[in-house]
């Protein structure tokens, strides 16, 4: 289904986009007239998206973010693939839920790699990239509603979150010269594969009385949002942080 022609012309690299927030956004993207640079290390789900956007449309390759070579790669594949790109949305990451007593070190090192120095590797290619070519691109990343709200058994994972939503607020500062806006999406609970089964489970009675609309977000619903900071209608807007929870805290 084709939306607009809001993208027309505009590529953009997507990481973790075979799943969840990630797919939605690559569909929205392509459903607004682009193009999509997937990077996911989901190597399984490549034929299927690509069918399902058009050859012509989406390229897929393997990347593991939180491998600095696996990144620039993927950029450099939106060059050679589709002259280059406009757009870089970070969406990958991880999520391991436990006590926080029972944490082992090398679980938080993984959520840390994946989410914090992932989106440190994906930030810093773009902008480099974005400013050795001239572009004045677009950077959105993924943080989340845990950057500003503890829950329990998720300690690391709102730490490496709030990492994120720092570092983008940083890099929209110091890319603002070349003409490149930052922003982040902090979603709440999102009815995807990365939600546990703990968090599936204490949903109705730990998260939806926190929520004005007592349901999870759709992946699409985050999509939207995404792609809107990604678009010319977003043109003044860097540096920020939209938190698209369902009312969490309001009331």
């Amino acid at each position: 289904m084709k939306y607009s022609e809001r993208f027309a012309g505009k590529v953009a690299v997507v990481t973790g986009g075979c799943s969840g927030i990630g797919r939605a956004i690559a569909k929205r993207f392509v459903a607004d007239s682009g193009k999509v640079v997937v990077g996911d290390v989901d190597t399984a789900s490549f034929e299927a998206l690509t069918a399902e956007l058009g050859a012509e449309n989406c390229y897929c390759i393997k990347c593991d973010v939180s491998v600095r070579a696996d990144v620039d790669a993927m950029i450099q594949a939106a060059y050679d693939k589709f002259g280059g790109f406009d757009c870089m949305f970070g969406i990958a990451g991880i999520n391991i839920m436990k006590d926080f007593l029972d944490f082992t070190e090398e679980e938080n090192d993984r959520i840390f790699n994946v989410n914090y120095k992932g989106m440190f590797n994906t930030t810093q290619a773009a902008g480099r990239a974005f400013v050795a070519h001239k572009t004045p691109g677009v950077i959105v990343n993924a943080s989340s509603i845990n950057a500003r709200c503890a829950c329990p058994n998720s300690t690391s994972y709102a730490a490496s979150k709030g990492a994120i939503l720092n570092l983008t607020r940083g890099a929209a500062v110091e890319l603002a010269k070349y003409g490149i806006r930052a922003n982040c999406i902090a979603p709440g609970s999102t009815d995807t594969n990365m939600i546990t089964d703990i968090a599936r489970n204490r949903f109705p009675t730990y998260t939806a009385p926190k929520l004005l609309i007592k349901r999870m977000a759709r992946p699409e619903e985050q999509a939207n949002l995404a792609c809107f900071l990604a678009s010319d209608e977003a043109s003044y807007i860097s540096g920020e942080c939209y938190f698209n929870v369902g009312g969490w805290g309001v009331s």
